[in-house]
């Protein structure tokens, strides 16, 4: 992994056999991020798993092969949720998949960029009605 830091925006490419979930960790570790939101990715990703929250569990779906990155984006909470990132990929007869993310591995490259908040604090609250461990911000 590459990675810099520029006014609280920070940046980061993946290579090919990275850990998406391991390389974010190690983004916010490094970074001190207690609160912040990953703007967006680019690349390829595969050993993908995917969810569709209904009501009370994920329905995954795994994608082994090489799908090519549309949307990256989630928050990142001092929690032990610490992550909430959603994706969308285009597989190569260009059908698209998307939902909440679970794992996946950087094929070739992924570039990332994550903007870390200061002042703003975010962490996560289990809320019985919607059943979901829900951001909240101070």
């Amino acid at each position: 992994m590459q990675d810099n830091i520029e006014n609280n925006l920070i940046v980061a490419k993946f290579e090919a056999g990275e850990d998406v979930i391991e390389n974010l960790n190690k983004l916010v570790d490094k970074y001190n991020i207690k609160s912040g939101f990953i703007d967006m990715g680019i690349g390829m990703i595969k050993s993908l798993r995917i969810g569709y929250w209904n009501i009370d569990k994920y329905d995954e779906l795994d994608i082994e092969d090489r799908s090519e990155l549309v949307a990256f984006h989630g928050s990142i909470a001092d929690d032990k949720n610490r992550f909430h990132i959603h994706i969308g990929v285009a597989r190569k007869d260009h059908q698209l998949y998307g939902g909440h993310f679970f794992s996946g591995i950087a094929d070739p490259l992924m570039e990332v960029k994550i903007t870390k908040f200061e002042e703003v604090k975010f962490t996560r609250k289990y809320n019985a009605k919607s059943t979901l461990n829900e951001l909240e911000i101070k």
